[in-house]
């Protein structure tokens, strides 16, 4: 199964106006370029994740706010694409705490 992992601590969010995309996020890790990911029209197809050579993570416009809350909440993440079947994949790196938001 090839594979493509790319850890990011950073991000740049774009939401568009007559563009194909309706908002588009660049993942860094420091300086460097390390994915996308991209929204499209809920009533669109959505286009197969891809690599360009990094991952190109797609999703409906109706998971924006779902992204973003994992973008500003968890750390540290990483996009994942499997190059065999476009399976991409938006995650945490580390396991997180059960009830960690608890009693703050």
């Amino acid at each position: 199964m090839a594979t493509i992992q790319a850890d990011f601590d950073g991000y740049r969010i774009w939401y568009y106006s007559g563009h194909p995309y309706e908002a588009l996020i660049y993942v860094y890790q420091g300086p460097a370029y390390k994915g996308r990911i991209v929204f499209f029209k809920d009533s669109a197809p959505i286009p197969p994740n891809a690599s360009f050579p990094e991952p190109s993570i797609h999703y409906p416009l109706s998971r924006f706010n779902d992204v973003i809350n994992i973008l500003r909440e968890e750390k540290p993440l990483y996009l994942f694409l499997n190059l065999d079947n476009k399976i991409g994949i938006l995650a945490t790196t580390d396991i997180e705490p059960a009830g960690e938001e608890e009693g703050k």
